[in-house]
């Protein structure tokens, strides 16, 4: 049994269907060459028409790969903790010399793997609806790369049969101001952005390249610079923990404190974080984590207190002895290269590792269905 039109009664449907497909595939060639020219004209006014530091989204562009400046940042910013966690190590007496090589390759792979893995978690209906296109999309979650760096360090605990607070204070002393130069990565990407504001100290993105502008549509608003306000607060954690080492420490102290710290500074800035994200009675799921690793720091610091004190981290002219020693390793360098191959390499188009077409196709079928 056939379907007529009114112009044609013997005429089936057909016909339309054809056009409409070819309506649909001519729609999707077009938006993917709208996509490729605005790539291409974000990379002719790349470093001109966009002012500050947080629309300075990409490092280079070499044929269909595009280096961003959040693979660069957080680098040095995994360097530069890496070369401070090893120091503290050595000033410890901790023998790192035994497990670097395993945990400086363990912490920076077990972190990725698991901010990937927590950030697939965060939108699984999207993922279980289009695998590839959500694989495709290079998105990551501090606190997956958080509990996996810590799984990491439980392992070597293990194997190298060291305490387990003593190494999770060594690298407390040195995470925070990692954590800090990192933020300013999410500063340069569009990522983990504020909600509109009034304050002077707004700022707006204008690059569409921006994260801020690709997924949350903020171009041009005036944003609270959270990222810069996590930086700032992860700075003065380390100066915190870093005064608090200057004395007698009881054996995990400072990791307590550091979990106690810094989860109700991520807490408080989730209420002015604009990123879309669902929420479950009223919080957002980093803010259900930053309860667990709160209640965390409440046990460690139990425990702490029946510990006894020392004076590992104390000595300044120890940690400067330490700091060359770590200053001829390898170690730091290879951390930064994990992690730039990591966050560092997109595809031609930001935000995805395919090409600009691909992403747009990929947005369309996502529409369509």
């Amino acid at each position: 049994m056939s379907i007529a039109t009114n112009e044609s009664p013997t005429m089936p449907v057909l016909p339309r269907v054809r056009g409409s497909i070819r309506t649909k595939i001519h729609g999707q060639r077009a938006a993917a060459a709208n996509s490729e020219s605005v790539v291409r004209g974000a990379a002719r006014c790349e470093g001109h028409g966009h002012k500050g530091l947080h629309n300075k989204v990409v490092l280079a562009r070499l044929g269909p790969i595009t280096l961003v400046n959040f693979g660069l940042i957080t680098a040095v910013g995994g360097a530069l903790a890496a070369w401070l966690g090893l120091a503290r190590l050595h000033q410890a007496g901790l023998a790192p010399e035994r497990y670097a090589t395993l945990m400086f390759i363990s912490i920076p792979l077990l972190a990725v793997i698991g901010s990937r893995i927590f950030s697939l978690a965060l939108d699984w209906r999207a993922f279980l609806d289009s695998p590839v296109r959500e694989l495709s999309k290079p998105a990551f979650a501090f606190h997956g790369g958080f509990i996996g760096a810590t799984a990491a360090v439980v392992g070597i605990s293990w194997y190298a049969d060291i305490s387990l607070l003593m190494l999770l204070d060594a690298m407390a002393l040195a995470f925070p101001l990692g954590h800090a130069i990192g933020r300013l990565a999410c500063h340069t990407y569009g990522c983990c952005h504020g909600r509109p504001t009034k304050l002077p100290l707004a700022i707006r993105y204008t690059n569409p390249e921006s994260k801020a502008i690709r997924l949350s549509g903020m171009g041009g608003v005036p944003l609270h610079p959270t990222q810069l306000y996590s930086a700032f607060g992860n700075f003065a954690l380390f100066l915190v923990l870093t005064a608090i080492a200057l004395g007698d420490v009881r054996v995990g102290q400072l990791s307590a404190t550091f979990l106690i710290l810094g989860s109700t500074g991520r807490f408080l800035t989730e209420f002015i974080r604009g990123e879309p994200v669902s929420k479950r009675f009223g919080l957002t799921p980093f803010q259900w984590v930053a309860i667990g690793l709160f209640t965390c720091g409440l046990a460690t610091a139990y425990v702490a207190s029946g510990n006894a004190a020392h004076a590992a981290f104390a000595d300044f002219t120890l940690l400067a002895e330490s700091l060359r020693y770590s200053s001829g390793t390898i170690y730091p360098l290879l951390v930064a290269v994990v992690i730039f191959v990591s966050f560092g390499i997109h595809g031609r188009q930001v935000g995805t590792f395919g090409s600009a077409a691909l992403a747009e196709r990929d947005a369309s079928n996502a529409t369509e269905d």
